[in-house]
């Protein structure tokens, strides 16, 4: 799984638009990804795995952000 990160690390880097907060989430991708390692099968496409959650968790942040400004406009 470790032959993803400099692929993952960059696509990060992409949604994020900085390198702190893509190394942030790259490293929250791979802590995961290791959690929930063994509750996988044996044929699995880690490759498409790391992004699938890398993209999620991309959107989760995104989604609390957005609504956090929504929420303070509101007020």
């Amino acid at each position: 799984m470790e032959l993803h990160y400099p692929t993952l690390f960059r696509f990060a880097e992409r949604l994020c638009g900085s390198p702190a907060e893509a190394m942030v989430l790259t490293q929250r991708t791979f802590r995961l990804a290791f959690d929930f390692s063994l509750a996988l099968p044996v044929p699995v496409n880690n490759r498409a795995w790391l992004f699938a959650i890398l993209f999620d968790k991309f959107l989760e942040g995104h989604r609390a952000y957005t609504g956090e400004l929504a929420f303070a406009r509101a007020r």
